[in-house]
This record gives structure tokens, sequence and C-alpha cells, in this order.
């Protein structure tokens, strides 16, 4: 009898036993699906921005770099001298992201490639090139220095042209299209009228002022003293006396015919 309750107990431990055993692996099992979100949820924060490579783009500065976000899915960041300057994301399969910055083109497509291309300046539309029109001679004439000559042609209305030469080389253009044209060359004036008429003069040299005639000196005057006066007395007196025998004289031979002639 007592053996029998002492192996009931003991299959009853052994039942308490297995039973806690399956209570514990059910605790487990029911546990495990738990930690698969978890594990999941580490992977795809992993995957969420892998860098697939680094292209370099068409202007030969700047460079794309692709990471890949998820399937399908990829942004490509542009840089260029160490700056970023924007982000391209795909919009899922089968569509392309076109961006643009100061003339750079780029395209991201759905594979993570990426194309890019470089807008160029237009050209400037060059100006149309106007018609030449003809010369025609109409008169050659010799200018007023008596060396130089003129050629004048006739281009429009009001448009005349003269050629202007001095020994066999030709020393300007003067152009009159509705005013008059002037030049000028050592002295020589010439002037082209709108209706074809060629005037010229010489300019005077300038002529060399009269020289300023210095009137000579006079004398100075002597210091006045006693002396002088009466050196200029004597001289006074002596004339004085040869005037009165030069007079006397006169007299005399005067009165000698009448003197003879009475006697």
């Amino acid at each position: 009898m007592r053996a029998l309750r002492t192996l009931r107990t003991t299959l009853v431990a052994a039942g308490a036993t297995a039973v806690l055993a399956a209570s514990a692996s059910g605790a487990f099992a029911a546990a495990a699906p738990e930690a698969a979100p978890v594990a999941h949820a580490s992977t795809h924060c992993k995957d969420k921005r892998v860098l697939v490579k680094t292209v370099r783009l068409a202007d030969k500065v700047s460079v794309a770099k692709v990471y890949k976000t998820g399937k399908h899915r990829f942004e490509a960041e542009i840089w260029a001298k160490g700056k970023k300057y924007g982000t391209l994301t795909s919009k899922g399969k089968g569509k392309h992201t076109h961006a643009q910055h100061n003339g750079l083109h780029i395209t991201l497509h759905p594979n993570s490639k990426v194309t890019s291309w470089v807008e160029r300046a237009k050209p400037k539309p060059q100006p149309k090139p106007q018609p030449v029109a003809k010369r025609i001679l109409v008169s050659i004439a010799t200018l007023a220095d008596d060396v130089s000559t003129g050629k004048v042609y006739k281009l429009g209305a009001n448009h005349y042209e003269a050629d202007i030469y001095a020994h066999g080389h030709k020393l300007d253009t003067l152009v009159a299209k509705g005013r008059a044209a002037y030049g000028e060359n050592n002295g020589l004036h010439v002037a082209l009228k709108p209706d074809g008429r060629l005037t010229s003069w010489v300019e005077d040299a300038p002529r060399p002022e009269p020289k300023k005639t210095t009137s000579a000196a006079k004398p100075a005057p002597l210091p006045d003293n006693g002396n002088d006066k009466a050196d200029t007395s004597e001289k006074a007196a002596k004339d004085d006396k040869a005037d009165t025998a030069d007079k006397a004289v006169q007299t005399d031979n005067a009165d000698t015919p009448q003197a003879a002639q009475a006697e």
C-alpha cells in the first residue's frame, strides 16, 4: 500500500515536470513570433540607404551618389566641389526622375542608372550682311596745295566718298553720308559735301612778328658847372666880333666902287 502511494507520488511529480516543460516550450513558442519582427526591422533599417555607386556627370565636375532605399527604389545625391546640391528620388518601377542645375541635366532611371548632359549656350544670331554699295567714280580734283588729289566716288543718294592721295600714296578717305566730312594733312584742309562737291584750302603759314626796334640811347647830358657857362659866353663874344668884322669888310667893298666913280 505504501509502495503504491509512493509510485503515484512519483508519477504525479513526473507529470508535473512534463506539464512545466510543455508550458515552458509553449511560452518560448509564443515568444518566437515577437522576435521575428524585430529581426526583420533591423534588416529593413540596414537596407534603407545603401550606397550603390558614384557616377561622374557630364559637366566633369559634379557627381551623383546613388543609394538603394528599397525594392525598385533609388535615390541620387548630386554633389559638386564638396557641396550637395539636391537629391533625385525614383518614383517606382518604370519611371524616371529628371533634374537640372545650371544647364546640367540629370536623369535617374528605375534601375539606378544615372545619365546626364550639358545644355550648351545658344550662339548669338549673326547679323545679316549688308549689301555692299558699289563705288562709282564721279570726279578727280587737284587740291589746293597743287600736290594732292581727291577721287570722289558715289555710293548712293547723299552718300559720297573721297580718297585723298599725295605723291601717289593714299592719305585718307572722307565719307559724307547725309553730312559733310572734313580732313586735314600738313595744313591742307579738305571738305566733302553730301552732294559730292570736294573743296580744299591751304592753311596760311604764320608770319613772323616784326622785331621791335630799340632806339639808340641818347648820351647822358654833361654835368652843369660854371666853366661851361664861361666858355659859352666867350665863344658867343668871339662870334659877335667875327660877324662885325665881316660886315665892315663888306661895307668897305661896297663903298670903293662908288668912290672911284666919283673921282
